[in-house]
């Protein structure tokens, strides 16, 4: 059955081009140019999504969606305005809106939105595996997770030091976690400590601690380069004597801090025993899709995930200066905006949608650039004599884009010059000359 969709919308230009998105979709839509007449076109009728603009001549869109839901409508409401006020936002989500747009209407973010409500990808369940979430972050089908997966096998099977290296926020404490849970000490005790978490003066105490509570067992230390030289020395004697296993992390090369005399050289090597070197986000893009549906089920739990095509470019054009961290909050934040199931890119921090905005318009480029390349090599196939002349092949392309500016436009000349900034009598002239119209 062709999905349908009920647009209440008094300006004509956007009810026109809301229609041409709906219809793009393979839907029905069915317009209404005031609040009464949309209430009418519902009465007795299903519409999969209702487009409601809150500014209608007759009535609030407000009322309007009150009323639509009194009457049983149970399709999502998406909400369009031109003056956006708090009151009407918590107005409208009180009332059941599914979203809420603001003029003037980003039309492809509406057309993915749509997309998402009407033609919906199934999923199994966005509920989260019962697994640890420090290992959920060793998710990775990338080269460099894989080498990494080697490496943590390796570490759980021997009770030896592991250095564990890379960027901050790429996961080196998560993969502690695991490397301990699946040892043959597991059951043993484990501690983490953190020499940046203490007050200067009581670093030297709190580290003695921590070696007293995790002896013969697992002492995780983060970020190990800032310990000062003399607790360097303290921690080399723990493992000289074996009292515990040490997994230290470093988000420095710590080459570079021996060679600037900050760090000991014997307690490096001690500690190189087994090193796992975790690469950033941007150099595992193929791991971040299931990382993705893995921190949205875990803010969202009750709520099935599908991350749309255009939100998952997005996701993986950012560089990730903050690695599996700032993606595990960029999924808090798309599970604290997102109304409903769909992952949109509306619903992402705006730094991850620039980087996406910027991608894709290259990749439009792109994609221009070799369509174009592939008609042109095929016209210039024949002799040089028979060459088409440049005005021709001009000519050519610009017929082929009129064409497909006036569909879009729903073959209004008048709406098309408006909406471009062209002057009507020129696209007159090019009409008239080149697809032979008035």
């Amino acid at each position: 059955m062709t999905p349908r969709v009920l647009i209440i919308e008094d300006e004509y230009a956007l009810a026109a081009a809301l229609s041409t998105v709906v219809r793009r979709l393979g839907s029905e839509a069915v317009v209404a140019a005031s609040g009464q007449s949309g209430l009418d076109k519902a009465k007795g009728q299903t519409f999969d999504v209702i487009l409601l603009d809150i500014g209608l001549p007759d009535m609030s869109g407000l009322k309007v969606l009150s009323a639509l839901k009194a009457t049983g409508q149970e399709g999502p409401v998406l909400i369009i305005t031109a003056h956006g006020t708090l009151e009407n936002a918590l107005e409208a989500r009180r009332l059941g809106a599914h979203d809420y747009f603001l003029k003037p209407l980003n039309l492809p973010e509406m057309q993915s939105c749509l997309r998402a409500l009407i033609q919906p990808v199934s999923v199994e369940s966005a509920s989260p595996p019962s697994v640890e979430k420090a290992q959920v972050l060793m998710i990775g089908v990338s080269p460099g997770m894989q080498r990494c997966f080697a490496t943590i096998a390796q570490a759980c099977a021997a009770n030896v030091p592991v250095l564990l290296s890379g960027p901050r926020g790429s996961g080196k404490t998560a993969a502690a976690q695991v490397i301990q849970r699946n040892s043959l000490h597991a059951k043993s005790s484990c501690v983490t400590f953190r020499a940046d978490e203490w007050p200067e003066e009581k670093v030297a105490s709190g580290l003695q601690t921590a070696l007293k509570e995790a002896r013969e067992g697992t002492l995780i230390v983060e970020e190990i380069a800032d310990l000062s030289l003399p607790l360097q020395a303290m921690l080399s004697r723990a493992i000289s004597t074996e009292e515990v296993r040490v997994l230290a992390t470093s988000s420095v090369v710590l080459t570079d801090q021996i060679s600037a005399g900050r760090f000991r050289e014997d307690l490096y090597y001690q500690l190189a025993v087994l090193q796992l070197n975790l690469p950033p986000l941007k150099e595992r893009i193929e791991d971040i899709e299931a990382l993705s549906f893995f921190w949205f089920a875990e803010s969202a739990p009750h709520r099935d995930m599908v991350i749309a095509p255009e939100t998952l470019a997005c996701l993986k054009a950012y560089d990730w200066p903050g690695n599996v961290r700032e993606l595990v909050t960029a999924m808090r934040h798309a599970a604290a905006v997102a109304s409903g199931p769909f992952l949109l890119p509306r619903h992402l921090p705006e730094a991850i949608v620039a980087a996406g905005q910027a991608e894709v318009s290259s990749h439009r480029d792109e994609a221009l650039m070799n369509a174009l390349t592939s008609w042109l090599d095929l016209q210039l196939t024949v002799p040089e004599e028979s060459l088409p002349l440049y005005d021709d092949l001009l000519a050519n392309v610009e017929k082929q884009m009129l064409v497909r500016l006036l569909a879009h436009f729903d073959d209004k000349p008048t709406r098309m010059a408006a909406a471009l900034n062209m002057n009507r009598a020129t696209l007159r002239r090019k009409l008239r000359e080149l697809l032979g119209r008035d």
